[in-house]
């Protein structure tokens, strides 16, 4: 649930109510969320409750240097009186009253007495107010109400008496003559000064307004940011997605962190982290582990100890080396490479190698079926107007003055951020190595443009080669298939992609593609059953077939630039695009014609030949 305030008042006022997963990707922290009587912001990661239920996912947290994460607090279900769980400030401040003859426009405490339902009844029957559907914010995530003010005194109040007397004087008319934003207008009953909204969505509308860093998802003023802002304030629509873009990451939990024992030495990780820090003896920490676990039953022989004292030691050692996705991915896809994983202490991650068909066996050299894994959601922070790592209109960067180029959930150095378990099982495909590097040394000069205009582009993507285009269009083409097939509908899969990133010593060529929810089931096990041999086979001809087609054919399979940024070669909606939920790199770097080729070469395609081949056999069944 959602309440007014913070945690340590007294009295809350429950406004609505968000699943877990939203306050971690769409309305976490800063972002604005319209309840069913009013519209709020939700409060910074320092106004949560301590008792939030804590994480751990080393891998993710050594990437991101937390100790821990925390879920959001979610009230027992066997209180008979749910108390409110996350904290959210009224915003925007401006409301007005919609009542034609009306029309107030002011900050919402001058309208009633009502915490919760505020009401106008200037002179006319109650009408509950309307939230200012228009923003003003900064690419460095400031935030605050659109200045009604200055923009009807176009920045000059010398001749306006409510200036002086402090008094709001503001109303609000809409016109029925036109629907666009100049039926909108502003007037001062004061001076009459009156001005239409039109024009104000320009982005030099607010050209002379300055920038006063005010973050009410932290609270008052006193809460404002200390250091000047210097950036260009914009007109914002209150429920358009520029307002708020969250910065996530995720890991998956892999052998051996996935283990029970390693999951109850996360939970008692500060004791032990402390006795490291004064002891490396081997034995002393051996005996130390053996009386801080003496009930556990993962320690019943000296093998399982001997292991879990190296992982320990392991863990500890690397807190402070530096960690990138990259070494995330390679640890990932190297688990994922050895094929079955079936452990009975481990419950979140089981793997079983699948034969692959001897129709696919040219291409594919590993089939791995995911029966269980489990994926650890974060939120880092977030972005306003432009996404992370975008451009803006005139081609610079965006400003860099927060860290990692995002803003922070809170206003003090927290130790933890706030995050989601989700479980699930999905499907791992490897390439052949020897197959794709002869495709790519074949056709690989083909994606030079596209790499010129990633490097232009706002898209980053460290491991980017003809390989990554390869495999992320694999990913697609077979998640649209499976979504036909399965039972998942397209946005519920996602995608993971191992491609070898420059200069490393693993070389990578697979694919993951998974589902995951935070219920306790996590899936179905739809997912797994279509990577069986025979089913596989199947679902991967099927998945070349419909890719030699596509509506928008000749024109799409023929582009060499189009989508996002151009970024795209053969790839649209109508054959290759997904939900933006499952793709890892918004729906760029695609191109159908490394899979199935063109119809004038189908040995463009590293796939191409098997589809001729299907053609083949098709047309001789045909003919007999």
């Amino acid at each position: 649930m959602v309440h007014f305030g913070s945690n340590k008042e007294r009295e809350y006022t429950v406004v609505g109510r968000l699943r877990k997963a939203q306050l971690i990707t769409t309305f976490g922290s800063g972002a604005i969320v319209d309840m069913p009587d009013c519209s709020v912001i939700i409060a910074g990661t320092n106004y949560w409750r301590n008792n939030s239920p804590i994480l751990h996912e080393p891998n993710l947290q050594k990437l991101l240097r937390v100790s821990c994460f925390k879920e959001p607090y979610v009230s027992p279900d066997q209180d008979v009186i749910p108390k409110p769980d996350v904290p959210a400030f009224r915003f925007p401040y401006y409301h007005f009253c919609p009542d034609g003859k009306c029309g107030k426009l002011a900050p919402f405490w001058l309208f009633g007495d009502d915490k919760k339902n505020r009401t106008c009844s200037n002179g006319h029957q109650k009408r509950v107010i309307v939230p200012s559907r228009f923003l003003a914010g900064c690419e460095n995530g400031h935030l605050e109400d659109f200045p009604y003010n200055w923009w009807v005194h176009r920045g000059h109040f010398s001749k306006c008496p409510a200036m002086d007397s402090r008094k709001e004087s503001l109303r609000i008319s809409f016109s029925d003559q036109t629907g666009g934003l100049e039926s909108i207008v502003i007037h001062c009953t004061a001076c009459g000064a009156t001005r239409s909204m039109a024009g104000c969505m320009g982005k030099d509308a607010l050209q002379g307004y300055r920038c006063r860093g005010k973050r009410p998802w932290l609270g008052g003023k006193d809460c404002n940011d200390p250091q000047p802002c210097e950036c260009q304030m914009r007109t914002l629509h209150r429920g358009a997605s520029n307002v708020y873009f969250p910065v996530t990451a995720s890991a998956l939990t892999i052998p051996p962190w996935s283990k029970k024992a390693h999951q109850e030495v996360s939970e008692k990780w500060d004791l032990i982290d402390a006795f490291l820090s004064g002891n490396q003896d081997d034995a002393a920490i051996k005996n130390f582990i053996q009386k801080l676990f003496n009930t556990s039953p993962f320690l019943l022989n000296a093998d399982s100890l001997d292991n879990l004292v190296k992982d320990v030691k392991r863990r500890f050692e690397g807190k402070g080396v530096d960690c990138f996705d990259r070494n995330l991915r390679e640890e990932e896809y190297n688990v994922f490479c050895m094929g079955t994983y079936e452990d009975e202490n481990d419950l979140q991650f089981r793997t079983v190698r699948e034969n692959v068909s001897g129709i696919l066996s040219d291409f594919i050299e590993d089939v791995v079926l995911v029966k269980r894994l489990r994926e650890v959601l974060a939120l880092r922070g977030f972005r306003r107007i432009f996404p992370e790592g975008s451009q803006k209109e005139n081609g610079e960067r965006p400003s860099d003055r927060h860290d990692d180029n995002y803003v922070s959930l809170s206003d003090d150095d927290q130790n933890w951020l706030p995050a989601i378990e989700l479980l699930g099982e999905g499907i791992f495909v490897r390439l052949r190595e020897d197959a794709l590097l002869k495709w790519v040394s074949r056709y690989g000069d083909k994606y030079k443009s596209m790499k010129e205009r990633l490097t232009s582009s706002g898209v980053k993507c460290d491991n980017f080669s003809p390989r990554y285009v390869l495999l992320h269009t694999l990913s697609h083409l077979l998640i649209r298939q499976l979504s036909l097939e399965c039972g998942y509908s397209g946005a519920a899969i996602k995608e993971r992609i191992y491609s070898t990133y420059p200069g490393s010593e693993v070389p990578m060529a697979g694919v993951l593609l998974y589902t995951s929810s935070s219920d306790s089931d996590g899936s179905l096990g739809g997912l797994v059953r279509k990577g069986k041999r025979d089913s596989f086979e199947s679902t991967f001809m099927n998945m070349l077939q419909e890719a030699s087609w596509c509506s928008s054919d000749p024109i799409c399979i023929n582009s060499s630039a189009q989508g996002y940024d151009a970024l795209n070669y053969a790839a649209c909606h109508a054959c290759a695009l997904l939900p933006e939920t499952s793709c890892e790199m918004r729906n760029c770097l695609l191109d159908r014609a490394s899979i199935i080729g063109t119809d004038e070469d189908r040995e463009r395609g590293l796939f191409g030949t098997l589809l001729l081949r299907e053609v083949e056999e098709d047309r001789k069944e045909g003919e007999f």
